[in-house]
């Protein structure tokens, strides 16, 4: 690993603070792309009724957004890297933002699939720039801990709390 501006030169000089609070702030960010992402699945019984879905429409929704999520992982992954992890978080974070404020203005099957496509570009663009920023914020000794960490805000907040909040 390359030491960058945001890694200290040295574990004597590591910023515990900033650490905790850039896994904290990482974390909660991709606990709330795991809310979009699963919160869904138990709003699928009214969306259906309400937009006249069926049970493929419903499979197309998640999976336009698993698409394109992967898609979008890949190209701004190699992004983050050329221009810096900040510059493709910021904007991803503003775009899913707006998107998610978005899909309750869906009126069918299409602008919902349109919606949701754009929304997994943003939450792809996230959550690779996000891990890596996360490696980068976290002293050496507790890279996994810090990665599984806000690895494990996506289920948690997504499946645990989603559903309740449905």
């Amino acid at each position: 690993m390359h030491p960058s501006a945001s890694t200290p030169a040295s574990p004597s000089q590591w910023n515990r603070p900033y650490e905790f609070k850039a896994v904290a702030l990482l974390s909660t960010g991709f606990g709330l792309v795991g809310l979009d992402r699963f919160i869904i699945n138990p709003l699928f019984p009214v969306m259906s009724k309400d937009l006249g879905l069926n049970y493929q429409d419903l499979g197309l929704i998640s999976a336009v957004l698993a698409l394109s999520w992967g898609i979008s992982s890949i190209w701004t992954g190699r992004l983050s890297d050329r221009i810096g992890r900040k510059r493709v978080l910021v904007p991803a974070v503003v775009l899913f933002s707006l998107l998610v404020a978005t899909s309750g203005l869906a009126t069918g099957l299409i602008s919902l699939l349109v919606i949701r496509a754009l929304m997994g570009l943003a939450e792809g663009a996230y959550v690779p720039a996000s891990i890596v920023a996360t490696v980068e914020a976290s002293k050496p000794t507790r890279i996994g801990l810090n990665v599984g960490l806000q690895q494990m805000a996506a289920p948690l907040v997504g499946l645990g709390l989603g559903p309740i909040l449905a």
